[in-house]
């Protein structure tokens, strides 16, 4: 009788626990927790945001997100504006495409003045187009290149054919 009182304490002992460990198992549903980072969508960083990162030439750097797009079709040789300068802020390029209707190079450069004119720099070399060529470089989130704060940045064609230029870019 006692063998048998001590298996059936010992199974019943087993199923409690059992039962206890499978109620253990949905004891909480927990909810999303915001941290003091959260913030409304449109509205400036907070001093406590949280951001993604990587090495940048041996320093943490915060990724850059493009929020804006231009496009132009040049059909001269002439120096373009794509996106006016606005002082205290570098423009952040993070993908350009560069489509040739013919024999032309265009390249990206950036300067102050009318179109660039003044301290005009290159930020790309200038690209060999013929017809239905097309040159491109980045894919929206971090970038490929920047103007330095209180430039602008311009498109440079070489011949009176068509140039197709689209850029994905911010600013700050």
């Amino acid at each position: 009788m006692r063998k048998t009182r001590k298996i059936i304490c010992g199974i019943l002992a087993l199923g409690w626990l059992a039962a206890v460990a499978v109620a253990q198992l949905n004891v909480s549903s927990p909810s999303p927790v915001k941290d003091q980072a959260s913030s409304s969508t449109g509205s400036a960083a907070p001093a406590s945001a949280h951001y993604i990162g990587g090495n940048s030439s041996g320093n943490l750097g915060g990724i850059v997100a493009c929020d804006n797009s231009t496009q132009i079709v040049m059909s001269t040789a002439t120096t373009s504006q794509m996106v006016a300068l606005v002082s205290g802020k570098s423009i952040y390029v993070c993908g350009f495409v560069i489509s040739g209707g013919g024999a032309t190079t265009a390249k990206l450069v950036y300067g102050t003045g009318s179109s660039c004119a003044t301290g005009q720099v290159s930020l790309t070399p200038a690209f060999t187009l013929a017809s239905a060529t097309t040159v491109n470089l980045g894919g929206g989130l971090g970038y490929v290149m920047k103007a330095p704060s209180g430039n602008a940045l311009c498109v440079t064609n070489s011949a009176a054919v068509t140039a197709n230029v689209f850029i994905a870019y911010t600013q700050f």
